[in-house]
């Protein structure tokens, strides 16, 4: 039923009722549900469609309200680089294009060929992990477009950290059934694996665990990932001095988490301790500690360690009452 459509007796789907009926004025009933409608903008059944011409219909086919004030509602990155301040957070939302290109951690979109190192030998979980949630946070913007995530592993890597886990990459919001494994005997075979998936543009994004010692071969993977239009993260061990053709350079490093917020003494959300060793327009050597959002998929500075302050304070507290 729809009773306040323009053009009169023409916008009706359900003759009125009462006084309406007999030509009279709206009842204050009436008046009053058609004020609420206007302002939620909606129309009373959305079962039929709108009346051609009504303002204001949020489900109107001529313009979206999202496409209206897009730049407006989309929430800022909590990574960016302003000159001189590498951990400045406070960006005015809009100009998406300016927040793509000063933010970090968005060059991992690119296509393109990215390194990331770990920081030391016990770390190389933690870079695989940060790796993971790095294409979990590209498949959350891309509001799961269809398409397929090449993961490419050498025999050795799976014996020495593990091979890929279903429920654990459901625990960072991503689909099994997205990845298409490749586990080779040769760094040589993955590398080929790697390469041919990038030249097929058929991928969303590309994983490789992979020692890569030949640094022609890191070039052609660079330039078959930008060929691709496919991002590319190259995993690397701590000893690794930087492959040519890389667009950036991370050095991943595991910190402990914080608390869990519905438990003091469980762990937190994964938190890494990211290095920039290398950033077209940015400086290298900065630095970030932070941790995985399992609600937004997505990265965010890490708070203070709370609990950390408070044994220190303590621990300063008692060493006064010593010394007094």
């Amino acid at each position: 039923m729809r009773n306040d459509g323009p053009g009169g007796a023409e916008g009706w789907l359900v003759p009125p009722a009462g006084v309406e009926r007999a030509g009279g004025a709206k009842s204050p009933i009436e008046r009053l549900r058609t004020r609420i409608r206007a302002l939620e903008r909606v129309p009373v059944s959305l079962a039929f469609p709108p009346v051609p011409g009504t303002p204001g219909l949020a489900c109107s086919l001529s313009s979206s309200p999202w496409q209206e004030d897009e730049e407006a509602i989309e929430p800022p990155h909590p990574l960016f680089l302003a000159e001189g301040d590498p951990l400045a957070i406070a960006k005015p939302p809009h100009a998406k294009a300016e927040r793509q290109e000063n933010s970090p951690l968005d060059r991992l979109k690119q296509d393109g060929l990215h390194e990331i190192k770990a920081a030391a030998y016990r770390d190389a979980p933690a870079a695989l992990a940060f790796a993971l949630a790095v294409i979990s946070q590209g498949l959350a913007r891309r509001n799961a477009a269809p398409g397929l995530v090449l993961w490419c592993l050498t025999e050795r890597a799976g014996h020495e950290w593990g091979r890929p886990y279903g429920p654990g990459l459901m625990g960072l919001g991503l689909d099994p059934a997205r990845f298409l494994i490749v586990e080779t005997r040769h760094a040589r075979d993955a590398a080929w694996a790697l390469e041919e998936g990038l030249k097929s543009r058929a991928l969303i994004a590309a994983l490789g665990q992979v020692e890569i010692k030949v640094p022609l071969l890191a070039r052609r993977l660079g330039l078959a990932a930008k060929a691709g239009r496919t991002p590319c993260l190259l995993l690397s061990g701590h000893q690794a001095t930087g492959l040519p053709g890389t667009l950036t350079r991370w050095r991943v490093g595991a910190v402990a988490s914080n608390p869990a917020s519905f438990d003091a003494s469980a762990p937190g959300p994964p938190c890494w301790q990211l290095t920039l060793e290398r950033c077209r327009g940015i400086a290298a050597e900065r630095s970030w500690t932070v941790e995985w959002s399992d609600a937004s998929y997505d990265f965010r500075l890490a708070a203070p360690f709370v609990h950390r302050a408070a044994e220190a304070g303590e621990s300063g507290a008692s060493s006064r009452a010593r010394t007094g």
